[in-house]
Parts: C-alpha cells; sequence; structure tokens
C-alpha cells in the first residue's frame, strides 16, 4: 500500500474531553472514539445520544456536531482523521461507517487507537505505513461487527446485492423497496443504516459510483454513453458527482489507469 493512497492528517486523545464540534468536514473525515462518558451526535437533524465506549464517522456533507451529553462533565476522547484515494474504496467496500457504532466487547479500543496514534507520531516512512495498515485493521473489525447484523436480516443482503450486481437504473423506488419487505420507508432506511453503517442513498451513490468505474477501466464507452448507462441526466452531473466522491474527474480516472 502507497502512503499516497491515504494521507493521515492528525490524530488526539482527550482524557477529559469537553469539545464543542459544529462544522461541515470538506475534503477530509475522521473516525471518533469515545471510552468512557457521554456524548450528543447529529448528523444533519439526526440524533443520536452515546453512553460509554462508541465510534462515530465524521465525513463530508452532514452538518455534523457532537458535545458532551446532558448529565456528563465530560469524555474520555480519541480521534484520527485522513482522506486520499483509499477513503473511497473503504466506503464502496462497506468498510467506512457512516453513523455511530458500539465499541466491541472484550476489545481493548484504548490501546489499539493509541497504537495507532504512536505510529503516526513517527517520522519515517515505516511509521505511517504501520499507521495506514492498523486503522484498516480497525475498520475492518467494525465492518466485520455490522456484518453480523446484517446476518440477522436476510433481507438486508438481497438490497446490497441487487446494487453491487443486479439490473438497476441506480434510482431506486425506496417506497416499493419497503413494501417488498412489509415495512416503512423510513424503517426501512433506519434498519439499512443500523446494519451497514451507511446510510441506502450513500450506499447506492457509492454502487453507481463503482459501476461508472468498471465502465470507465474495462470499456472504451464513450463519457456521454456511460452517464446514460448509469442514468445521469447529463455528463456534467455525472462528472461533477464522480469527482466529489473520488476526487477526480471520470476523465483523469481513465487515464490514470494507463500510467
Amino acid at each position: 500500500m502507497k502512503n499516497t493512497e491515504l494521507q493521515i492528517l492528525t490524530g488526539s486523545v482527550t482524557e477529559q474531553c469537553t469539545h464543542r464540534v459544529d462544522k461541515h468536514l470538506d475534503g477530509y473525515y475522521t473516525i471518533q472514539f469515545m471510552a468512557r462518558g457521554g456524548v450528543e451526535l447529529f448528523y444533519d437533524e439526526q440524533h443520536f445520544k452515546m453512553e460509554g465506549a462508541w465510534f462515530w464517522p465524521a465525513y463530508p456533507g452532514p452538518h455534523i456536531r457532537f458535545h458532551v451529553a446532558p448529565g456528563y462533565a465530560s469524555w474520555e476522547h480519541r480521534h484520527i482523521a485522513f482522506r486520499g484515494p483509499l477513503v473511497q474504496q473503504w466506503i464502496t467496500e462497506g468498510l467506512f461507517p457512516t453513523s455511530p457504532q458500539p465499541a466491541l466487547p472484550n476489545k481493548d479500543h484504548r490501546s489499539a487507537f493509541d497504537q495507532i496514534l504512536a505510529q503516526i507520531r513517527r517520522t519515517d516512512h515505516w511509521g505511517m505505513r504501520r499507521a495506514i495498515h492498523m486503522l484498516e485493521g480497525l475498520l475492518i473489525e467494525l465492518a466485520e461487527a455490522r456484518a453480523q447484523s446484517i446476518l440477522q436480516r436476510p433481507w438486508i443482503q438481497e438490497v446490497l446485492e441487487l446494487f453491487v450486481h443486479g439490473e438497476t437504473n441506480f434510482i431506486p423506488n425506496y417506497a416499493q423497496l419497503a413494501r417488498r419487505y412489509n415495512m416503512s420507508v423510513s424503517n426501512f432506511r433506519r434498519q439499512f443504516r443500523q446494519a451497514t453503517g451507511i446510510a441506502i442513498h450513500s450506499y447506492v451513490l457509492q454502487c453507481r459510483i463503482a459501476r461508472a468505474k468498471t465502465l470507465l477501466t474495462e470499456t472504451d464507452l464513450p463519457m456521454k454513453s456511460i452517464a446514460q448507462k448509469l442514468n445521469y441526466s447529463d455528463i456534467y452531473y455525472f462528472s461533477r458527482q464522480f469527482r466529489e466522491l473520488t476526487g477526480i474527474t471520470p476523465t483523469m480516472y481513465r487515464q490514470n489507469q494507463y500510467l
């Protein structure tokens, strides 16, 4: 793995954290970890109250706010911030969460996080390589825990496969999908996010861009034809959305495959 695939920007430990975060992230991602205490968290208007040991992500898009939860004076906080093409791969593979997740039982996450931070502080090439490897390992552990939840809901796997391998126009009818599984739309969205760690619309978008990457690298189709195959209204919207998620234009992505 090349360090250029992921740049770790910073990391921190605060034993008694009282920070108030209120921002839109621009161009970078974070994994936050609370070892003890309580935090109130908002993604736009979606509200979570976390007590005890939890992970949560922050990422471009939603208005993210978090602070000490009522009844608590502080929380024990750790975080890592990063950016780079590898993040999009993690998102597509379902490794990067998009909602809070309880810490895994019987796991010493404090030590695991501190080991990553120790590698970040090293000044040599190998320290950053180790930090990236360890961060990915942590994300895999969390994703595996989410996958166990999916096994308890077989319909989740059906929906996942629909957008990865199925014939789809990437403009799903969520009401129709919810009816198929005898759920309301709100319950369908909520259960999908709880099980996978990602909102259904974000997952569909990632699958759409992943299909675009395949068409860009495995075919000679012009951009307009690829945009049409993926049901984009015009090539400009396709190019803008591709760049927002990958950091480069479709043309640059195709050219880079031959370097």
